[in-house]
């Protein structure tokens, strides 16, 4: 539902561009406003939910969310929409930090698979979520949109009702106000982790972006470019599952290691291996890609026990967001190289994340909280 109703924004955006007169300037600055107040505040807001210590305020963020982007058909100029993207930034923000450190809790020894739903929830509610909304306003307009918060806010009581009772877990971790948060106290391997995100966030959040025009590029229709994004996505989500999976079978060092290791042959034959079988390789490159995601939060949150929810903001939100920042110049270098070329050179990030990733020396199961 939150990542679902947060990814409205860009399908609607032609709509939105002549209801409301925007340029494209201003169109992309309102998405870079939101994408960076869900990314950058959240490491702040998960050391204010892990001080707090109430698991009920998981579903605070995604009630945010639902209400700012579900009226987003009812803005009448610029700056109401500006202010719905703020809230919904602020709701994504408050929601992926206090979930995961909730996941991590109640995960019990299969945090990794755990950790996986929790992340192919996110991944399939954008992937779905754009095809939902676009065949929604074609059939009712798009003044409709607060309709869709009924059935969301549905979910959001049976999960509430859900977090009511299973939330045990998360009261036996070291109590948040009996030692405050200093920058010291993080361990060295969370920088080297931190700097594996990014890179394998730089690559999954560039390809994503630019999918549908790479595809067009090389003679794909614009539908193909959709079902692309599509591909990558919902493999990533599958991808996810087997990573969390056998992270806890043989722990996040090798299962990360392995998986962004062979994201970049896959996403090299994707650029430049056959055509007929372009899509293929697109699916099982976000399907590797993507296995590593789940495996990271709960590398990191291993790292610092009893401090989950500003370890996650640290590395869903700042980490995530540094591969929104890129966007901007890997555009403008696409300009004036090709994008082929230059998304070539970022198919190899995922090779740095892996060399990071043998800096990184994972904790003892057995002390984790």
């Amino acid at each position: 539902m939150n990542d679902g109703f947060g990814s409205f924004f860009a399908p609607l955006l032609p709509l939105l561009i002549n209801r409301l007169d925007l340029s494209l300037a201003m169109a992309g600055l309102l998405g870079t406003i939101r994408v960076l107040l869900g990314s950058f505040t959240q490491p702040a807001l998960g050391y204010l939910l892990d001080r707090a210590n109430r698991p009920v305020l998981a579903v605070v963020g995604p009630v945010i969310t639902i209400f700012a982007m579900g009226f987003i058909g009812e803005a009448i100029n610029v700056w109401q929409l500006a202010v719905l993207l703020i809230l919904s930034g602020l709701g994504t923000a408050l929601f992926h930090p206090m979930n995961a450190a909730l996941v991590a809790a109640t995960g019990g020894e299969k945090r990794g698979l755990a950790m996986a739903f929790f992340s192919a929830g996110g991944t399939l509610g954008g992937a779905l979520a754009p095809l939902i909304i676009v065949a929604y306003v074609g059939a009712l307009g798009i003044a409709r949109t607060p309709w869709l918060i009924i059935p969301a806010l549905g979910v959001i009581v049976w999960v509430a009702t859900s977090i009511h009772g299973n939330t045990g877990a998360y009261g036996d971790q070291p109590s948040p106000h009996a030692e405050k948060f200093n920058l010291r106290h993080l361990p060295a391997g969370l920088l080297a982790l931190w700097f594996v995100i990014v890179f394998r966030s730089l690559a999954g959040t560039t390809f994503g972006n630019f999918l549908a025009v790479l595809i067009t590029q090389h003679g794909g229709s614009d539908f193909l470019g959709g079902v692309g994004i599509s591909i990558f996505l919902l493999s990533g989500a599958f991808g996810g599952f087997l990573g969390g999976s056998l992270s806890d079978r043989v722990g996040p060092k090798w299962v990360m290691f392995w998986s962004l290791l062979l994201s970049t042959p896959l996403l090299l034959l994707f650029l430049h291996g056959p055509a007929s079988l372009s899509l293929f390789f697109l699916g099982l490159a976000g399907f590797s890609l993507f296995a590593s995601t789940p495996v990271g939060i709960v590398a990191a949150q291993r790292l610092v026990p009893g401090k989950v929810g500003l370890v996650s903001g640290l590395v869903m939100g700042f980490a995530w967001g540094m591969g929104g920042l890129a966007l901007t110049p890997i555009g403008w270098l696409a300009d004036l190289y090709g994008l082929t070329v230059v998304m070539s050179v970022v198919s190899l990030f995922p090779v740095v994340g892996a060399l990071l990733v043998l800096v990184y020396r994972e904790r003892p199961p057995h002390i984790v909280s």
